[in-house]
This record gives structure tokens, C-alpha cells and sequence, in this order.
């Protein structure tokens, strides 16, 4: 008696209809996380604009400046 192997799948393979799905799915989490991330820029740049404006007090004092 000959034994034959064949492969048994586990999981249901996806038609190609679901690649659109997937795709628009992946499109949609990229648009969320940009958004997320934009909603983030504000609080950066007003950090960035008082560090600036901080070291431009200091440099000009000359109590503050390092090796003085």
C-alpha cells in the first residue's frame, strides 16, 4: 500500500475581494496614526520655541554660559 502526504490547510484562504479589505484596512490605520501623530506637533513646537527662547536669555548673560 502507497502512502500519499498531502498538505491540509488551516486556515481559511482569503479570496482576492479580501486584499481590497486589507489594503483599505491598512490605508485607514496609517491615515489614524498621522493623525495622532499631527495632534502631537503643537505641544512640540511651543517646547521648541521656549527652549530657544530660553537659551537666547542665557547666552546673553554671562553668568550662565558654560567654562565662563
Amino acid at each position: 500500500m502507497k502512502v500519499h502526504v498531502q498538505a491540509v490547510p488551516l486556515t481559511h484562504t482569503q479570496p482576492a475581494e479580501r486584499l481590497v479589505k486589507r489594503g483599505a484596512r491598512s490605508v485607514f490605520r496609517l491615515v489614524r496614526r498621522t493623525a495622532a501623530q499631527a495632534g502631537r506637533v503643537p505641544g512640540l513646537i511651543h517646547q521648541a520655541a521656549t527652549d530657544v527662547r530660553d537659551a537666547w536669555q542665557e547666552s546673553a548673560d554671562p553668568c550662565t554660559r558654560p567654562n565662563a
